[in-house]
């Protein structure tokens, strides 16, 4: 009787043992992640100035002297370290700005919804609190650029040009090829989420394991940047804050949509050609015909100004800030000549594409 007793309770010591050993892993596996957070922050502290905006504070890092002050907005999944090849030469000729989008970086999280509106919000509040008055330069890499037009929108008297990195077109979502391109995320960022909390994602790149969406952006960056990259890619918050701004998206474009045109501000649309567009492309995305919506996009925004010029990055994937920095630099430092020296009547000068 005793013997048929213990049978039957076995399958539920199984059950039991294995919901204390996934426990423990599970414990090990938040401490490994805490410990490493907690090391990220003594090796990495702020380059810049931590700003309280009304409840929160945000990353401001600001070199060089001059004027304008250049304004440097990252893409969707970047913060100010992602213009790491791109700031210290525009600081050579005027100050220059990059900032943490809040919830990136060594930025606190923010405010829900994380729509355009609300981070174009943030930013003024943040130069104004951080003591950055204008004329602005605003240069917006992707989500970037819908901050860029929606503060301009807002702020028109305080900024003097903008420079659109591959920039995000407010009608993108009406395309078939870029809901396929989106979606994915809504499901990844979420499980990418669960695994950072839980270690897994920070043992996968610290062992060189992880996708290629990581390893594509350290491949153009200097190998001191790169663990800086790897500190902000293993945050806890850093897929939440994604999964955040995604959710928001169409509604941060349906925003700048409303934000009109540019008159004939100088605009400066630097577009990628390369081969690749995006690592890892969803397989059900065709990419000549989302090439082809891209680039349809992208001479759609040189309409945005009667100033406006077009530049092409044909060896960039849409990480032109890590692919061809240069163009990036050139199209600033022209800019900004522009603004220093104007000719009497003239207009800013086309560019040759590249």
């Amino acid at each position: 009787m005793l013997t048929k007793r213990r049978h039957r309770f076995r399958p539920l010591l199984k059950l039991l043992y294995i919901t204390i050993g996934l426990l423990l892993l599970a414990l090990v596996g938040v401490g490994y992640q805490i410990v490493g957070m907690v090391q990220d922050r003594k090796q990495y502290p702020p380059p810049g100035q931590l700003i309280d905006i009304g409840g929160y504070k945000l990353h401001l890092y600001c070199t060089g002297e001059g004027s304008p002050t250049v304004i440097l907005d990252a893409m969707g999944p970047g913060w100010s370290i992602y213009w790491a090849q791109v700031q210290p030469e525009i600081a050579k000729v005027t100050r220059v700005c990059s900032y943490d989008r809040a919830g990136f970086g060594w930025s606190d999280a923010g405010r829900l919804p994380r729509v355009g509106r609300r981070m174009a919000g943030e930013l003024h509040q943040l130069l104004t609190n951080g003591g950055i008055s204008g004329p602005y330069v605003l240069v917006g890499h992707s989500l970037g650029g819908f901050v860029a037009r929606l503060y301009r929108q807002a702020h028109p008297n305080d900024v003097v040009g903008i420079v659109l990195v591959d920039a995000g077109h407010e009608r993108q979502f009406e395309q078939t090829e870029f809901r396929k391109f989106a979606a994915p995320g809504k499901t990844l960022f979420p499980i990418v989420r669960a695994m950072t909390a839980l270690g897994l994602t920070r043992l996968l790149i610290s062992r060189d394991l992880a996708p290629s969406f990581f390893t594509t952006q350290e491949a153009g960056v200097p190998a001191d940047i790169r663990p800086l990259l790897r500190a902000g890619w293993t945050q806890s918050r850093y897929f939440k804050t994604l999964a955040y701004e995604g959710a928001a998206l169409e509604g941060t474009a349906g925003q700048t949509g409303m934000a009109g045109s540019l008159g004939n501000l100088p605009l400066t649309v630097i577009t990628a050609t390369g081969p690749t567009w995006w690592p890892d492309m969803p397989t059900s995305v065709d990419p000549t015909r989302f090439r082809k919506m891209w680039l349809k996009f992208q001479s759609d925004l040189t309409k945005l100004s009667t100033n406006s010029r077009q530049v092409f990055a044909d060896r960039s994937s849409h990480f032109i800030n890590f692919d061809q920095p240069e163009l990036i630099i050139e199209a600033i430092q022209e800019m900004i000549a522009s603004q220093i020296h104007p000719q009497p009547g003239e207009q800013f000068s086309p560019m040759s594409s590249r």
